[in-house]
């Protein structure tokens, strides 16, 4: 599959963000959740994200110098988030991503399901992992893929694996609670920092071209 450019044609049950916050509540109602894997961890997961993404879209604020940036270039994109309702990570970052879309007329978000679109998240992996959840920028008139990002911001990650040298012994569930802490205590922050530093240098890329 071209990595390069992306065609709507190749996207299997594309999801607006609001589509897709329906879709969790409706599998936390029948006590289920997304993709392959039907087991209980992933389906107790689901039910916190649902509470997760309530609370970052009421914590959520644009970051001025990222809102001013958007502004004033008014880039035409499209933004493919590869995401499972099962994930904590998207849990924290999707109702940020959709906040800032929501913000920017020329930003278009679609979600979609990892599991459902395996080609195209083979072609963003992370050390070979389908790691989520992964945004996909796209040039929304030629499909040219100009970043992509994922799947935690670099400050939170740096805080992993610091957390993971001081604490070798420490297991996944208290790993999974330090780095949900530490998401409710950055408020989309790092997130919204990488995603300058990305438009910045997309956006500078495309001048060159010009």
């Amino acid at each position: 599959m071209d990595s390069l450019t992306i065609h709507e044609q190749k996207l299997v049950k594309p999801l607006t963000y609001q589509a897709y916050k329906k879709l969790v509540e409706q599998l936390v109602e029948q006590e289920k959740t997304s993709g392959n894997e039907q087991t209980e961890e992933k389906i107790g997961f689901t039910k916190l994200n649902l509470q997760r993404m309530k609370r970052v879209e009421k914590q959520f604020a644009i970051l001025p110098e990222l809102k001013s940036l958007l502004e004033q270039n008014q880039p035409n994109w499209k933004w493919l988030v590869l995401v499972e309702a099962w994930c904590g990570d998207g849990a924290q970052l999707l109702p940020a991503m959709a906040g800032i879309a929501a913000e920017v007329p020329g930003i278009e978000l679609t979600v979609l399901l990892r599991d459902e679109n395996p080609a195209l998240m083979d072609t963003c992996l992370s050390n070979g992992s389908r790691s989520i959840p992964k945004l996909i920028c796209l040039d929304a008139e030629s499909g040219e893929r100009l970043f992509t990002w994922g799947s935690r911001p670099k400050a939170i990650q740096e805080q992993v694996v610091a957390f993971k040298a001081a604490n070798p012994t420490a297991g996944h569930e208290e790993l999974v609670q330090q780095v949900q802490l530490w998401y409710a205590k950055d408020r989309s922050n790092a997130l919204q920092q990488d995603l300058w530093e990305l438009t910045k240098q997309a956006l500078a890329k495309a001048e060159l071209t010009v």
